[in-house]
């Protein structure tokens, strides 16, 4: 069992760590890893939305009542959020790639056995234990690709990698109706575990050890076993280990190491810019399709004009991303997400006449809400990863996506309890322009130095 060591005294005097990797090549093998990775992150923003992809095939198949499809819906949410918050720190205790791994194979054999779901409580365990895997899986994934990055380039790959994953949902959408046509709604599940599964094996086989991970948690594996790596990977040898104090490596990867007066003010404002950026983007996502509608849209229009957004937020991500090779990352979130608010005003003082205005000019200001908004929002687990040092990465991501998590249950309420209060369209986008104000400021306030 990993032993807790006083923090306070050993851990805010650590020096920092050096990079093993080469700051700007990257070899064939480690894009093999990002491609690999990559292909996890799409099968895993699928997997999050399989079940609302294939609800209607279920619901008409098994008679099942919106109430029971709303616990359903929620059960992998609620798995997903558990998982990353409670299991996070084994990837800090144990190693990212078995856990990525590990969380891949349950997660796939979880969603294949759904076929053999007859009964919405038996749906509803399978979906859970496959949020759980999932939530592990996001804390896991992304500080295993980032280890393997070079540091010029670390921040743009992992952007990719959390676009990817808008990417899997989009396209699984687009095959889920093909599937269920020819196959029925349960080979969705089927075809999506099998592919969960092969991937998480292909990883497991082909992926080393985060040599980061190694190094610092146990570098009694010695200086051999590093450049053993190393060399697998096409990048130079090593003359020596780095230092590592012990208190280092035998930290305890729990909440309560985020907690430490040397990490404290960071952890807080990185939770809290989740929590307001979850809030404003599950407003977006949820609730403007039927905005629009109320405004005087089709409902046809209203999709196609929603659809705008998931395209905005992929470019947005990128862009960001790969901004943030000449600026620091949290500066170019702050500007997106005040760009992003200035839209939601224009927009504001618009939607009352939204039904005589030009479709164009609709899709475009929801596809620069996209790319402002959710753009800024997907980078926020830059900013996690770039703050905690690598013992307690995993478990500083898990606990800011998982926390962040309860501005995403809350957002989809308080914005239906404010219409039903009676509250104009314009003054319900003035409303969600604070939290994203408030997103934009707490970001801003972050300082970008890894912690001890």
């Amino acid at each position: 069992m990993t032993k807790s060591v006083d923090p306070a005294v050993d851990v805010e005097n650590t020096p920092q760590p050096i990079e093993v990797l080469h700051e700007s090549h990257l070899s064939a093998k480690q894009w093999l890893l990002v491609v690999l990775c990559t292909m996890a992150s799409m099968i895993e923003g699928f997997d999050i939305v399989a079940i609302a992809y294939t609800a209607p095939a279920i619901s008409q198949d098994w008679g099942v009542s919106a109430t029971d499809m709303g616990v359903v819906l929620s059960a992998g949410v609620l798995g997903m959020t558990l998982g990353a918050m409670f299991l996070s720190f084994l990837a800090d205790r144990y190693g990212r790639r078995i856990m990525v791994s590990v969380s891949m194979l349950i997660a796939g054999i979880a969603t294949s056995a759904v076929i053999f779901a007859g009964t919405v409580a038996e749906l509803v365990v399978l979906r859970v234990v496959a949020g759980l895997a999932l939530g592990l899986l996001v804390a896991s994934l992304s500080p295993l690709v980032g280890e393997f990055s070079p540091r010029r380039h670390r921040t743009l790959i992992i952007s990719v990698l959390i676009a990817a994953a808008s990417l899997g949902a989009v396209i699984g959408g687009l095959l889920t109706s093909v599937i269920v046509a020819e196959h029925g709604w349960q080979s969705v599940f089927l075809y999506a575990g099998i592919i969960t599964v092969v991937l998480g094996i292909l990883i497991q086989l082909l992926v080393p050890e985060s040599l980061a991970f190694t190094i610092k948690r146990h570098p009694e594996l010695g200086l051999e076993k590093v450049n053993q790596t190393l060399l697998s990977l096409g990048q130079a040898p090593l003359a020596a280990l780095p230092i590592v104090p012990e208190s280092v490596s035998r930290e305890s990867s729990t909440v309560f190491a985020l907690l430490i007066p040397a990490r404290r003010v960071t952890t807080i404002l990185t939770w809290a810019a989740f929590f307001a950026g979850f809030l404003v983007v599950y407003f977006i996502t949820s609730w403007m399709p039927q905005i629009l509608t109320n405004a005087g849209l089709s409902q046809e229009k209203a999709i196609q004009a929603t659809a705008a957004i998931p395209f905005g937020s992929l470019i947005g991500t990128l862009l960001i991303g790969w901004l943030a090779k000449w600026a620091a990352i949290n500066r170019i979130i702050a500007a997106a997400f005040i760009a992003g608010t200035a839209v939601m005003l224009v927009l504001s003082f618009l939607v009352r006449d939204i039904a005589s205005m030009s479709f164009s000019l609709i899709w475009i200001m929801l596809f620069l809400i996209g790319i402002f908004v959710m753009g800024a929002f997907s980078n926020l687990y830059n900013i996690a990863l770039a703050v905690y040092p690598v013992q307690v990465r995993s478990t500083g991501l898990g606990w800011a996506a998982g926390l962040g998590r309860a501005g995403a249950v809350i957002s989809p309420f308080l914005a239906g309890v404010l219409m039903g209060m009676g509250v104009s369209l314009p003054a319900l986008f003035l409303y969600f322009a604070i939290p994203t104000v408030a997103a934009a400021g707490l970001v801003y306030l972050i300082n970008m130095r890894e912690m001890p």
